[in-house]
């Protein structure tokens, strides 16, 4: 069964339950409950309740008449292909597009594309692609040799730009400011500028529940939202979380490390935090020391946790 608007604000679903709803504190409690947007995306951090949402299949996928793996399949969908997301079913690990269902892991959330404002000048400096998926090559070339491919949500490095004969703008990016791993030339319209925003936020604390695989913000006591996470099995305990350079790791997919922040738990050694747009396993842990987010929270979060005045920012491993 899925659930509509209407429906999910009676009701919650069993993913809804991972952000806490009707079983967290008195200041989550009496938060709505997630939108579909929010539900669809895993996170009530960095979308507004009514942005459309598409999906991006990382492989090749069956669709299936029923959200369950025992239904009957319908069609195989290519990898790189965008379905609009219509819908999550009542579990919360399936969602529904037009020709039926896919399991929730098979797709990576994202925004349409919007074409921004073709470059009069040159910023240096770090961009989001904002495209599903853009490719970097030797050249400036669409037929150049193949650098390498990087979905929705990855950053990287603009430090020159050229306008070929068609008058087609090309960026030359790199993983890091300093030109380590991957570098090529990609059209600048598939790519944003980031710049770093004021944050409203001005006593912020994070409440990390491995249990549950879910990171919840507060603002002093107040609740703020909660995101689904892929964590490790990380011991209860209490620490603080640092802001770095998105890229600060050059290395590549799926080790590429985005909106990267730093945990430095009480006991034991610094846990990193960053986006993950390789896989869609929020809400499951996993079996490596780190905390991988979705790209709606993490970009959102590296930005208000990174305006505010803190330094150091308070987490509680619960």
């Amino acid at each position: 069964m899925m659930l509509t608007r209407r429906q999910f604000l009676q009701r919650t679903s069993a993913f809804a339950a991972l952000f806490g709803i009707g079983q967290g504190s008195k200041a989550e409690a009496a938060s709505a409950p997630p939108s579909l947007t929010a539900l669809a995306a895993g996170s009530t951090l960095g979308l507004p309740d009514e942005a459309p949402l598409l999906g991006r299949l990382f492989s090749a996928t069956q669709v299936r008449a029923k959200p369950q793996a025992t239904a009957k399949a319908l069609k195989r969908l290519p990898a790189d292909s965008l379905h609009a997301i219509q819908g999550v079913s009542s579990d919360g690990w399936w969602y529904q597009i037009a020709d039926g269902y896919l399991p929730r892991e098979a797709m990576q959330p994202i925004l349409p594309y919007e074409r921004p404002p073709h470059p009069t000048e040159l910023h240096t400096g770090y961009y989001e692609v904002i495209a599903p998926i853009t490719t970097l090559r030797r050249a400036c070339s669409p037929y150049a040799e193949l650098v390498g491919r990087y979905p929705f949500g990855t950053v990287l490095y603009v430090h020159d730009w050229l306008t070929d004969d068609a008058r087609q703008t090309w960026y030359a990016l790199s993983l890091t400011a300093d030109g380590r791993g991957a570098f090529g030339w990609a059209s600048a319209l598939h790519f944003r500028r980031w710049l770093p925003q004021p944050s409203p936020l001005r006593a912020p604390a994070l409440w990390l529940e491995v249990a549950q695989q879910s990171l919840s913000l507060y603002e002093g006591e107040a609740f703020v939202g909660k995101t689904a996470v892929h964590s490790g099995n990380l011991p209860p305990d209490s620490g603080t979380l640092r802001v770095r350079l998105p890229c600060a790791r050059a290395s590549e997919p799926p080790h590429l490390h985005m909106w990267q922040m730093l945990l430095q738990p009480r006991l034991g050694k610094p846990v990193p935090f960053y986006a993950a747009n390789w896989h869609n396993r929020f809400g499951t842990p996993n079996t490596y020391r780190a905390v991988e987010l979705p790209i709606f929270a993490a970009r959102w979060l590296y930005n208000m946790l990174g305006g505010a005045p803190m330094a150091e920012i308070p987490v509680v491993i619960g």
